[in-house]
């Protein structure tokens, strides 16, 4: 169990990198770029590894979520659907690997089809991860521990 909350702050590298990758693979295919599609090929190898890296911090950081009183069901609904993410962006990898430049139209079709639906499943990981934060405090501190909270606005010089 890790006390800082390190899941947080790698998160937002693979939703960037894999959203983007979607975009610039399917923009890829639509004006015949190939250009377009390298870069969204190392974008979806580059945000799978940082999705992977996030998926093991939030793995060795969920004691310390439970131990903030996080629901385990909404705890276990986030993984799911990040493990899910995962694979389906995984499996992406894999696809496009072996087709290569055998993409005939039903083999683009099935690749961005499974592009979108992995898109929609980091939407809704990351809908669920600021569930666990806004909802339930994951991560967050409840309150500063020591001096109570000072004005909201610093007084002027000279008007004490």
């Amino acid at each position: 169990m890790i006390e800082h909350p390190l899941h947080p702050m790698v998160v937002h590298f693979p939703i960037a990198l894999l959203s983007t990758a979607v975009i610039f693979e399917i923009l890829g295919f639509l004006k015949q770029r190939e250009s377009f599609r390298q870069f969204g090929f190392w974008l979806l190898a580059i945000g799978l590894t940082a999705g992977i890296v996030a998926a093991g911090f939030g793995f060795w950081g969920e004691g310390a979520a439970k131990a903030g009183g996080v629901p385990e069901a909404a705890i276990d609904r986030h993984e799911s659907f990040a493990i899910a993410t995962l694979i389906t962006f995984g499996l992406l990898l894999i696809y496009r690997r072996w087709a290569r430049d055998r993409w005939t139209p039903g083999l683009r079709a099935i690749y961005i089809s499974a592009a979108l639906a992995g898109f929609v499943l980091l939407g809704t990981t990351g809908f669920f991860g600021g569930e666990l934060v806004f909802q339930y405090g994951a991560g967050v501190q409840k309150a500063a521990t020591g001096s109570p909270a000072g004005p909201a606005v610093p007084p002027r010089p000279g008007k004490n």
